[in-house]
Parts: C-alpha cells; sequence; structure tokens
C-alpha cells in the first residue's frame, strides 16, 4: 500500500485525478492523506512516514507555512521524504523556486493534473 499525502486546500479540484489513478491503476491499494494546512500535520516530522508529498505551493490563508515554507522545512530538518512533488497552477514555478531558495530539485505536476502526468509520478 502506497501512503500518499496532500498538502492542497482545494482538493476538490484535483480528487479525481488522484482517485482515478488509485482505483484505475492501483485496484485501491493508494492510501491518500489530505490536509489543506501546514499546521494539520503534528509533528511535522511525520511526513516521513508517507511514499510521496505533493505540495500544493500557494495553500490558503489559514495554513501557518505555504508550499514554500512546507519544503524549506524538509530541506532544512533534513527530513527524509521518498518523493515530494509541487502542485501549481504557475507554469514558471522553476524560476520562483530558485528566487525563494529551495535548493533540492522537484518534479512538478501541474494544474488542472492530467492523470496521465500523476500516474507516470507513481510508477
Amino acid at each position: 500500500m502506497k501512503k500518499v499525502l496532500i498538502f492542497e486546500n482545494e482538493y476538490p479540484y484535483v480528487q479525481a485525478a488522484f482517485e482515478y489513478v488509485r482505483d484505475i491503476y492501483f485496484e485501491g491499494q493508494i492510501e491518500y492523506t489530505v490536509l489543506a494546512n501546514s499546521q494539520d500535520l503534528k509533528p511535522f516530522s511525520k511526513i516521513e512516514e508517507f511514499d510521496y508529498v505533493f505540495v500544493d505551493i500557494s495553500l490558503g490563508q489559514y495554513s501557518s507555512m505555504d508550499g514554500f515554507g512546507i519544503l524549506k522545512k524538509i530541506e532544512s530538518d533534513n527530513l527524509e521524504v521518498k518523493t515530494v512533488v509541487i502542485l501549481t497552477g504557475n507554469h514558471l514555478i522553476e524560476q520562483v523556486l530558485i528566487e525563494r531558495g529551495i535548493k533540492n530539485s522537484y518534479p512538478i505536476l501541474s494544474k488542472p493534473i492530467d492523470f496521465k502526468d500523476l500516474l507516470r509520478l507513481f510508477r
């Protein structure tokens, strides 16, 4: 069973792609945990328990950290996460990541999510 954490404050807009991939290609063998706010993961180090972590760069106003903050925390705390994927609607995100001091290179999944792109990340 793959364990997937999704930081996304507007999950209903991406839900269909995630559920389709889980149900059709993995016979339900993916367990999704969806959090709308970064502070909902306590302690934050629990992030290491997940096989995949999808991070919406622009989490809502009620999140204590946006996606950039989550990525920086993963890096600064040296947390071991198998796969981190950026969720974004910003097609110029790579430059913004550099400007924000994000050191690692992460796969980027553009919204709206095409299930084929999502499927490639899980394989």
